[in-house]
């Protein structure tokens, strides 16, 4: 009888759950590092979505005030301070930028007419909050030692959709030089 368990080949019940839980165990890891991938390429995607929704917004702005003049912090459409600044085109158009506390998107105003609503647009989508806008300028003093002036814009800004994953928040800064003096 001995024998015959000898000349039986297969695999021992302990072998089996062994081995069973050996695999699982992979399986478990394998899919926690796809999971963790995962995630990685939708908080990628999320930063990459409010990069390039905000960079068109900044890009717009400082191409505007790169080639305006007469640069001016004011409260026309913005009650606060420092969230808001005004200047002329080099068409000669009143532009308005500013931060609306109600839907914390940056708004831009044609023709500065803060009431008429055909003419306020906004630059940032739905998917972005804009937590923070602020404007400085230096040299706003006029004429040929005016230090040329600039102006420094800052964003604090953040993703408003879950669709996109976890919340992404970013500090943002730029600078912009006038390119012609207001002499």
């Amino acid at each position: 009888m001995f024998n015959y368990y000898k000349n039986c080949s297969g695999f021992t019940l302990l072998e089996m759950i062994i081995s069973v839980g050996i695999f699982s165990t992979l399986v478990v890891s394998a899919i926690g590092i796809t999971l963790g991938v995962s995630n990685a390429q939708i908080k990628a995607a999320n930063i990459q979505a409010i990069q390039d929704n905000i960079r068109f917004g900044l890009e717009l702005i400082t191409k505007e005030m790169r080639t305006g003049r007469s640069y001016a912090l004011t409260n026309f459409c913005s009650p606060t301070p420092g969230k808001e600044i005004s200047f002329t085109t080099s068409l000669g158009d009143p532009r308005i930028y500013y931060l609306d506390a109600n839907t914390q998107k940056i708004m831009r105003v044609v023709n500065s007419d803060c009431n008429d609503v055909a003419k306020i647009s906004p630059l940032t989508a739905d998917e972005v909050t804009v937590d923070g806008l602020t404007f400085q300028l230096n040299g706003q003093s006029l004429g040929p030692l005016d230090g040329q002036p600039l102006a420094t814009i800052s964003l604090k800004i953040s993703s408003k959709s879950s669709r996109f994953g976890p919340e992404t928040n970013m500090n943002l800064q730029t600078t912009v030089v006038q390119r012609l003096r207001d002499l």
